[in-house]
């Protein structure tokens, strides 16, 4: 489902506080070093950080480094390129979540007609870019490059949206080699373990949560 909650504005950073995100979905996802443990570290540290935004409210991330707002200036760009070269239309995004399922959330780069999006990375180290060019199928995607994979089905489960378009954009080569684009198709396997995996996190975040709450002295 879509709101109309801006990126980057003070509503949209409050709706994120305590909620797991599409851009880290894929901490989740990673399988613990033991069958008898219920999630990986990285996954249990995810959970802890989200714990204490709620607790907090306070977000931990922001736009504080010079990679960052790289792909921040960048981007608009590479929308133009992108509707120059496909003829798409992009919609502005907003935040997007699911009936029923709460605590994730996400925020697409932009909405492409009735079916599509539209998610792009703008990378400050330039061979970063060459390797995203080298993606050619949804396997090779989810293989090497995980956060970026999980990040876009996350966003069209959130969404119901069919497909998503993977853009690395590039300014400072002068090419085609600068502008690459991979369709990315709805998986409605990993939407299922999304889901799952959503659900027990929030599980244990609540159990955390009512473990660290603080009592109040009247």
């Amino acid at each position: 489902m879509e709101s109309r909650i801006e990126a980057y504005s003070p509503e949209w950073w409050a709706s994120r506080h305590g909620c797991f995100t599409g851009s880290e979905i894929w901490k989740l996802l990673t399988s613990p070093k033991t069958k008898s443990a219920t999630f990986s570290v990285t996954a249990e540290t995810y959970i802890f950080e989200k714990v204490w935004e709620f607790l907090s409210q306070q977000s931990k991330n922001g736009i504080d480094n010079f990679a960052t707002q790289w792909g921040v200036e960048n981007e608009p760009l590479a929308k133009k390129w992108y509707t120059k070269l496909t003829g798409e239309i992009i919609d502005d995004s907003y935040l997007v979540f699911k009936d029923g399922l709460n605590g994730f959330t996400g925020t697409p780069d932009g909405f492409v007609g009735k079916y599509g999006l539209i998610e792009i990375k703008c990378p400050y180290n330039g061979a970063n870019h060459l390797k995203h060019c080298l993606i050619d199928s949804d396997e090779y995607f989810k293989l090497e490059h995980k956060e970026y994979y999980w990040q876009m089905q996350s966003y069209m489960f959130l969404a119901n949206r069919k497909w998503c378009d993977f853009i690395s954009f590039d300014p400072r080569i002068n090419s085609d080699i600068g502008f690459f684009k991979y369709r990315l198709m709805a998986n409605t396997c990993d939407f299922e373990l999304m889901e799952i995996a959503v659900k027990q996190a929030r599980v244990k975040y609540y159990e955390l949560i009512n473990q660290f709450q603080p009592v109040i002295i009247n």
